[in-house]
């Protein structure tokens, strides 16, 4: 058989064919029930799918009156769908024998992505001579390259699958770390890691990818990895850094060096981007030293600072979490926040639904005013929705038994906006 006839399929982190060399062209959307079927009897290969299993994974959830007379009228648009691609050899590819719908190999015969990665997972698992156990779990991690069908993420079926392949995915990429670090091979390693972060942001993989960096003397890199595992974590999740993380930050900062002959040199490279107006936006760790730098500054200079907090809340005071309003909201309200304060203020981003300010030499009377200044700011945009923010003002002091004094909390409405 050439391989020119056969069909490669791609299923993981994506469904896609490939016919001989050539892509299979998709014009449907991978949750339409028709392209469903078509991936269902793809992955159920040679021992095909019986017909009652196959309307539960289609129609399971759904109350028809005749789910046998729908899935016969997709079966007929996917037989349709496939003579048009005009790509096989032979059209037939779906059989209907003793109640079992099979993909016909005789005609066009499979290669699945999953089979391949599947036997080369479990066969990198098994073995037990180092250096063979060494190339197979390499190569089973280079295969995966994603989530099994993940726009059908929410089908049972397809999640059991999913996790299957996950958890092998796992346990190679773990193994082939203690093998990688062992032999000093941080270059591969950092290479596998860069790809896991990528399919998942499990924090051990940035540590991962962290320390091969500091191992290859990569400082900078590893910082910069660093700061996006932060920012996520942050933004995206509400987490504070791990002490694991956090002791990577201490490591790196103290063997990141800079070199430069002059004063000006140095100075240029501390210079803020073209984006230098408001006020002044930074990451927690960076948000963390500007606090510290202002307590001791303020005790000195007796110059006033407030930490103000600032949350996004619904009608009833509940913080807000609804994914598909929270990011169009916080992006409007970090662009208020940095266009009504002044450049000599801070501040960062404190969880999925709140921001962290540090207001410099400001009168604890006048905390109010900038409160309005960010609400007005924010309902320049012509947002709609009843929201509020949620502002409470503490003193930017780090003296014992002070920092945690409340001055003040208020809502302003936002509502009608």
């Amino acid at each position: 058989m050439e391989d020119k006839t056969i069909l490669k399929v791609n299923m993981l982190g994506g469904f896609s064919l490939v016919y001989g060399n050539k892509p299979v062209p998709n014009n449907y959307s991978g949750t339409s029930k028709m392209m469903q079927l078509f991936q269902i009897l793809l992955y159920a290969g040679r021992e095909g799918i019986s017909r009652g299993e196959l309307i539960d994974r289609l129609y399971g959830r759904e109350d028809l009156e005749d789910a046998g007379a729908t899935l016969r009228v997709n079966i007929y648009r996917l037989r349709k769908y496939i003579q048009k691609l005009k790509c096989f050899e032979n059209d037939d590819c779906i059989w209907f024998q003793e109640g079992v719908y099979r993909w016909n190999y005789t005609a066009v015969p499979l290669e699945r992505d999953t089979d391949h990665f599947n036997t080369t997972a479990e066969a990198a698992l098994k073995e037990e001579n180092p250096e063979i156990k060494m190339e197979l779990l390499k190569e089973a991690c280079r295969m995966y390259r994603g989530e099994f069908l993940p726009e059908l993420a929410g089908e049972e079926w397809v999640a059991i699958e999913s996790c299957k392949y996950q958890k092998l995915y796992v346990d190679c990429i773990n193994e082939a770390a203690v093998l990688l670090k062992e032999n000093g091979q941080f270059a591969e390693l950092l290479e596998l890691s860069s790809q896991a972060s990528s399919i998942y942001y499990f924090e051990e993989y940035y540590l991962m990818q962290i320390d091969c960096l500091m191992a290859l003397g990569r400082y900078k890199e590893a910082m910069e990895i660093y700061e996006t595992a932060a920012a996520f974590y942050f933004e995206e999740l509400g987490l504070e850094p791990s002490e694991e993380m956090l002791d990577r930050f201490r490591q790196m900062r103290d063997k990141i060096h800079y070199n430069a002959s002059v004063i000006s040199d140095i100075k240029h490279g501390l210079q803020e981007g073209e984006n230098n107006n408001g006020a002044y936006f930074c990451s927690y760790p960076g948000f963390v030293d500007c606090y510290h730098i202002v307590c001791r500054m303020s005790e000195r200079s007796g110059q006033p600072a407030f930490l103000m907090l600032c949350t996004l809340v619904d009608s009833e005071d509940v913080p807000l979490t609804e994914e598909a309003r929270l990011g169009n909201y916080m992006d409007k309200l970090k662009s208020a926040i940095r266009s009504a304060l002044r450049r000599g203020d801070s501040f960062t981003r404190y969880g999925n639904n709140q921001f962290l300010v540090l207001l410099v030499g400001i009168k604890q009377e006048n905390c109010a005013i900038t409160q309005s200044r960010i609400t007005n700011c924010f309902l320049s945009y012509g947002l709609r929705g009843k929201i509020s923010v949620r502002y409470e003002i503490y003193p930017a002091t780090e003296e014992e038994g002070t920092a945690g004094n409340l001055l003040f909390h208020q809502n302003n409405d936002w509502q009608n906006a």
